[in-house]
């Protein structure tokens, strides 16, 4: 949106998703040495109507590679599947601003740290930043503050 003439900030960066589980996930069913092994883990994965998921990641190498997963558990939102991750249901693909805490805490380990998958990056764009009623800037505000992000808005080109 280069010519656009929106006023855009970046909420969340890009960054590369990791695999995390729970300890007592990992204490109880070990933790996956390769990416085929995991096929054969519990996985939690968001909903699809087959209850699984095909995941494409880097591996160490850096080429890109594939696994086919499926689990107990799905959900619709990463929160959801952070929750669920949390209470030992199985092994979850998830991005590092909601998972930081949680490994920092000890709550989650990571699993494979040599498979990552690149995440999105997330902005909002506004027209204008005159006429931007002050709700508006507030709740974006609110939402930088607590995703992490302090970026100000900037005129693309």
């Amino acid at each position: 949106m280069q010519d656009s003439g929106y006023v855009g900030r970046k909420l969340v960066a890009a960054g590369r998703h990791g695999w995390v589980a729970s300890r007592a996930y990992v204490g109880s069913r070990g933790a996956p040495a390769n990416l085929q092994e995991l096929a054969r883990h519990d996985c939690v994965v968001f909903a699809s109507a087959s209850g699984r998921a095909v995941w494409r990641l880097t591996g160490p190498s850096g080429t890109a590679e594939e696994v086919q997963v499926s689990g107990r558990f799905s959900g619709n939102t990463a929160q959801v599947l952070r929750k669920a991750t949390l209470e030992g249901l199985g092994i979850a693909l998830l991005p590092p601003n909601l998972t930081r805490a949680d490994l920092q805490s000890g709550r989650l380990v990571t699993a494979l740290p040599g498979y990552q998958r690149e995440g999105h990056a997330l902005h909002v764009l506004c027209a204008s930043r005159r006429h931007l009623p002050r709700a508006v800037s507030a709740f974006i505000d609110m939402v930088a503050d607590r995703l992490g992000t302090a970026e100000p808005a900037t005129r693309p080109g």
